[in-house]
């Protein structure tokens, strides 16, 4: 019987440091190298170094935007304000462009998860698994938007945090990071069905005075989205103007839920690019994936993969000419289902999966340094 390797104290933490250094780097080279030896035209950016300036592209450009002059037109109210919010603060507190803070403060938030990530699922499963969940995520064709100047980095981190609270009974603290994941994300309101699960199972799943009294927490995220729709409603006269500005990008709402099906008949015409197909298969492979799931994953883990998959892909906006925009892109941070994928794969799938991942995360991340779409 071979014997599960052995771990110095704070390996973990080693171990997370070093996986977000080693792909920082790499995706660095990777984007420099790729606009060296391919120049692209792309030079919205003000005064963004050419060292930095492969990690702002796209949706980047409205976070500047409104970091730097506000909420400037009814568009823009599709981006939640938390991370303009970080960016300004920084530009403020540092003389750091809005630009180089953005992306420091993605770098920052990256590290960050990542060592709580490393802390929470080596408690749940070992060491061992833990390092091939994290090598999961980090290979995983979406990850770099981690470290570009995007607003993922910092949502996994306030989710990841307030996982753990949760799970050590703190619900009243878990409960605020949720209000700031709320105001960064639209579906950051849904780690609200995992503090509900986790208060459920604490009071031995009866409805008593106890988990009563954890769920009134919940109405501090929901105060903070509340608060978010009334700027909104002040600024421009609708409280849910960041659903209506989705025909900025020529979406429409299916009103249906049939975005999975009319992806279908796209692929099934021709009409599905590489990108609608990864759109596509990645949440398919996170719902397929927790519905078949052995036992790793809890209730608030199930919970919260399959309604924000679901929100993903059942009713999104469904754009001319592409299949589902940035579905690999929104589903990457629901990650239980890394160390459930972990546990599962075979030693010999597990390389095989990392290293798919991998060429696919390389593409995408030149696609996104040449203002080539990459969700």
């Amino acid at each position: 019987m071979q014997r599960s390797p052995v771990y110095p104290p704070r390996a973990h933490a080693r171990f997370a440091v070093r996986g977000w250094l080693v792909t920082l780097l790499a995706i660095w080279l990777i984007g420099v190298i790729g606009l060296l030896l391919v120049p692209t035209h792309g030079h919205w950016v003000p005064n963004a170094y050419w060292l930095i300036a492969p990690f702002a592209r796209w949706d980047s450009a409205w976070y500047y935007r409104i970091a730097a002059f506000g909420y400037f037109r009814p568009a823009a109210f599709v981006f939640f304000p938390l991370f303009p919010l970080v960016m300004a603060g920084l530009h403020a507190v540092t003389g750091l462009t809005n630009v180089t803070a953005g992306i420091f403060a993605s770098w920052a938030a990256d590290l960050s998860a990542l060592l709580l990530l490393a802390r929470l699922w080596r408690e749940e499963a070992g060491e061992h698994l833990m390092r091939r969940a994290m090598v999961l995520l980090l290979a995983y064709p979406a990850a770099f938007f981690l470290v570009a100047m995007y607003a993922e980095s910092i949502y996994l981190l306030l989710s990841v945090a307030a996982y753990l609270l949760m799970r050590r009974g703190s619900y009243g603290w878990a409960a605020v990071l949720i209000a700031f994941a709320a105001v960064e994300r639209a579906n950051g309101i849904l780690l609200l069905l995992p503090l509900l699960a986790y208060s459920w199972e604490a009071s031995r799943r009866r409805f008593d005075r106890a988990f009563w009294l954890r769920t009134l927490w919940s109405l501090l995220p929901i105060a903070a989205l509340g608060a978010y729709l009334a700027f909104s409603y002040v600024k421009v006269g609708n409280p849910l103007e960041f659903l209506f500005q989705q025909a900025t990008w020529h979406r429409h709402y299916t009103g249906g839920g049939f975005a999975i099906g009319y992806a279908l008949i796209h692929l099934f015409y021709g009409q599905g690019l590489p990108l609608a197909i990864l759109d596509l298969v990645m949440p398919l492979v996170f719902l397929i994936g927790m519905a078949f799931d052995r036992g790793s994953l809890s209730l608030a883990d199930k919970l919260y993969i399959f309604f924000g998959v679901l929100s993903t892909v059942v009713d999104p906006s469904i754009p001319n000419g592409f299949v589902l925009m940035s579905a690999t892109r929104l589903v990457m941070p629901y990650f239980p289902i890394y160390l459930s994928f972990a546990q599962r794969l075979k030693e010999s799938q597990w390389r095989w999966a990392v290293g798919v991942m991998a060429v696919l995360q390389v593409w995408l991340w030149l696609s996104y340094t040449h203002w080539m779409f990459a969700g």
